[in-house]
């Protein structure tokens, strides 16, 4: 389904939106949007799960480059963070989902990092360019945990090997230092 909207960047009715439902692997049907402008070029993704889903964290140890092709359902309202690099992606206002996997989440980020060390500058600098080298060295040699939060339950870790992925259900406590936890908090009380 394609639909034409008013852009949001530059307010031309050049908004192109196409919806595309897809069969995830072990987790169930999600929806795709792709939404771009024809005139401003302005873009934005988004991945949501067609069921009701509990509000999840998502763990995986990577200690392989097998472990690498997990795939990753990333909504656009989960945090993705690696401890062990000190690393943590936090949704913001238009934040996207994407289909994916380990790998292709480690590129995402160390595309995001390269960006930003062009500006920075002392502790910032030094810091981002010790977690670019992890990352870089992770993809040689796993060994890190991989951890998808989400307090909408829209996001999901995929792992043909059974047991390899963990997940347990935010608690009230977690969903409140989460962002967006305070949507699914509001959720439960209204259902």
């Amino acid at each position: 389904m394609t639909l034409s909207l008013r852009c949001p960047c530059c307010d031309s009715d050049s908004l192109a939106l196409s919806q595309t439902e897809y069969e995830v692997e072990h987790f169930g049907t999600v929806l795709l949007s792709a939404a771009t402008c024809r005139s401003c070029g302005y873009k934005h993704t988004d991945v949501m799960t067609l069921n009701a889903k509990e509000p999840m964290v998502l763990t995986a140890k990577i200690k392989s480059t097998d472990d690498l092709n997990i795939h990753v359902v990333k909504s656009c309202t989960a945090t993705v963070s690696i401890p062990e690099f000190g690393a943590t992606i936090t949704p913001g206002s238009y934040s996207e989902g994407y289909v994916s996997n380990v790998e292709g989440v480690l590129g995402k980020i160390e595309d995001s990092l390269t960006f930003m060390l062009s500006s920075a500058k002392g502790k910032n600098l030094q810091k981002g360019v010790r977690i670019l080298k992890r990352m870089r060295t992770a993809r040689e040699k796993p060994n890190f945990t991989f951890v998808l939060k989400d307090p909408l339950g829209n996001s999901a870790l995929v792992s043909s090997k059974a047991g390899k992925v963990k997940r347990h259900r935010l608690t009230r406590t977690e969903l409140r230092k989460v962002k967006f936890g305070e949507h699914a908090l509001i959720q439960k009380t209204e259902n």
